[in-house]
């Protein structure tokens, strides 16, 4: 998401075809997305794979939902009594390689990662599928298994929102200021497109004068950012962007004094600052969120059903919900509270995650080699409920 890639999506461009790769005869398969069947869970189990009893998180930042989903695998691991570590690259590119090759030297079964700069990845990810590892890519490639999003309609229900809103209560006139991602993952522009799709549903009196690329993933860097944007233009009354950094133009406008409750702020990822925001009332007004711990805990699991030769999906599908009230955040909240309840339950779960396709360690020389889009059955967002 999240950022959903940001923080690192690798590939070209939406892609309609979903591409696996038998490395062992170099043959190319292509797989319409609507074809993936829902993952079996009850699918024919192998036998131990021999692999080290150990999961790792490749995060490239200490944003709030990168940590939640680390909790998550957490969780997981020691229910199952695997061990479970873990790293951040604070956003550099050569460190997170660093990092993920520090994993596959002290041995993993399964590393689960968020891209950061795919030219520097690809290698290192290669080398822990040729290693029998399962990766775990967030919509990344190669991967073994991939969490995916559907990029430009969570972009578009972000844009249209705040449109909608424009046009009930401002009469229809804005200025606004997004943050993109493009420059952290290919993937994203498609986010980006869905955002300025989005706005134009709200005629000519919305006029985006900020369209910014952002870098660094931090609070810090949307505070300075929006500084600088006020600036020039002092009566911005939207702001839009992932959620991490919207948090930080939100402190950046009410240390101004320009922060109005008649403003629209809205992020996506769903991280604990912007909900409390939202539980307030106010200017920040929606959170498009994905269930960071809850996908963690999931990650965790199958990392330790692929160590002992058991199935796993080849996509998790991540839904965006949207969080736009106190009631709404509360019961996403609860949700995410007890990530084993909710895993069990695997109807519940997959309002959050759907799970589509197999394979499995015996399997494993099929894999992705492009980021892949979610089966367009599970992209419909699930409403605030």
């Amino acid at each position: 998401m999240f950022k959903l890639g940001a923080i690192g999506v690798a590939g070209l461009l939406s892609l309609d075809l979903l591409t696996g790769c038998d490395s062992s005869s170099g043959v190319q398969s292509a797989l319409n997305p609507d074809s993936l069947e829902p993952f079996h869970s009850g699918a024919a189990r192998g036998s131990s794979t021999g692999l080290p009893s150990r999961l790792a998180w490749a995060s490239t930042a200490n944003s709030e939902f990168f940590l939640a989903l680390g909790r998550g695998m957490q969780q997981a691991a020691a229910l199952r009594g695997v061990d479970y570590v873990t790293a951040t690259s604070g956003n550099d590119p050569g460190r997170h390689v660093d990092q993920m090759n520090g994993f596959l030297k002290q041995g993993v079964g399964s590393l689960a990662m968020q891209p950061l700069n795919p030219d520097a990845d690809t290698l290192v990810l290669q080398r822990a599928i040729d290693k029998g590892v399962c990766v775990q890519g967030i919509i990344t490639a190669p991967s073994t298994m991939q969490v995916v999003a559907s990029q430009y309609q969570i972009g578009y229900d972000q844009g249209k929102a705040a449109a909608d809103y424009v046009n009930a209560n401002l009469g229809g006139n804005a200025k606004v200021l997004y943050f993109n991602l493009d420059t952290a993952a290919p993937q994203l522009r498609l986010r980006h497109r869905g955002v300025l799709d989005g706005l134009k549903t709200g005629g000519g009196g919305i006029e985006v004068v900020g369209d910014l690329t952002v870098a660094e993933i931090s609070t810090t860097s949307g505070f300075k950012t929006m500084m600088s944007a006020l600036q020039t233009h002092g009566d911005i009354k939207v702001v839009l962007g992932g959620d991490t950094i919207v948090v930080g133009a939100y402190k950046a406008l009410k240390e101004t004094g320009k922060l109005r409750d008649d403003m629209f702020l809205s992020g996506v990822d769903g991280d604990k600052e912007a909900l409390d925001l939202i539980k307030l009332g106010g200017a920040y007004k929606l959170s498009i969120a994905f269930a960071w711990t809850l996908m963690g805990y999931g990650l965790g699991q199958f990392g330790a059903d692929w160590i002992e030769g058991k199935q796993v999906p080849r996509v998790i599908v991540a839904k965006g919900i949207k969080l736009d009230s106190a009631g709404a955040v509360g019961r996403f909240a609860s949700a995410s509270a007890d990530p084993a309840a909710l895993f069990a339950d695997r109807g519940r779960y997959e309002e959050y995650l759907p799970l589509y396709g197999n394979v499995s360690h015996a399997t494993r020389h099929t894999y992705w080699t492009t980021p892949v889009d979610p089966p367009s059955a599970a992209v419909a967002p699930t409403p605030s409920r």
